[in-house]
């Protein structure tokens, strides 16, 4: 069974890393916009949008993510249908990259609030006091500090929706696992576990990229940091 891994199953498999990493870095990029606009409300004053975003930010929070997705699939369709349109030929990754981006967003937002309420207040009033209008400001004291304290809990949430991207095949969405269960349900289970075993190595390597891509950012921002202080 070993060798036809290697000759015929993970060819098969890796087919379809391609649709993996779509349903992983499309959601992540939307994601970080979504997320930093909602964390600037969230640092804000306490108004109406305020509330309204602290209430979506806790919907997305507190519920499943396998929930978030069936109800996106199911229930997106009949929202656009009472504008008289039809979604419903729309390819199911579409609505898991949906769900996926507006859950990774809630919690990229409270991450960046998180390092944006770690920031010394002395360093964001001695960037104004020597010249920086408020745009210099956020680019060079506030940003930089703000990813330095957010980093590992980003590292951490990537690496969560790389993985997650393992439940796209529940709503029809074919990557890697559902590429995988397809194999063996046509096999009849023979060699399940050593199918499944490989599927585990794949996502294995994925997530040590990301750390190392991401333990590379810290580096480079530490090395910003002692260049500019």
């Amino acid at each position: 069974m070993p060798s036809d891994l290697l000759t015929g199953v993970l060819p098969r498999i890796l087919q379809y890393l391609p649709a993996t990493l779509l349903y992983w870095i499309v959601p992540s990029v939307l994601a970080l916009f979504l997320g930093t606009l909602l964390c600037v409300v969230r640092v804000g004053r306490h108004n109406i949008l305020y509330w309204l975003c602290t209430v979506f930010i806790s919907f997305f929070r507190g519920t499943p993510g396998i929930v978030q997705i069936y109800l996106v699939f199911f229930g997106l369709p009949k929202v656009f249908y009472l504008f008289g349109l039809d979604i419903d030929d729309w390819d199911p990754g579409v609505f898991f990259i949906i769900a996926t981006a507006l859950n990774l967003s809630c919690f990229i937002c409270e991450t960046l609030r998180g390092g944006y309420l770690g920031v010394d207040r002395g360093q964001i009033e001695t960037g104004l006091s020597i010249g920086y209008n408020r745009v210099q400001n956020f680019i060079h004291v506030i940003a930089p500090q703000t990813l330095k304290v957010a980093v590992l809990n980003l590292k951490n949430l990537e690496i969560d929706v790389l993985k997650d991207t393992s439940v796209a095949y529940t709503i029809g969405a074919v990557e890697i696992l559902g590429s995988a269960k397809a194999i063996i349900s046509a096999q009849y289970g023979t060699g399940q576990l050593w199918i499944l075993g490989l599927v585990a190595i794949i996502y294995f390597v994925l997530c040590s990229l990301i750390e190392v891509g991401f333990t590379l950012a810290s580096h480079r921002m530490e090395r910003y940091e002692r260049r500019y202080a």
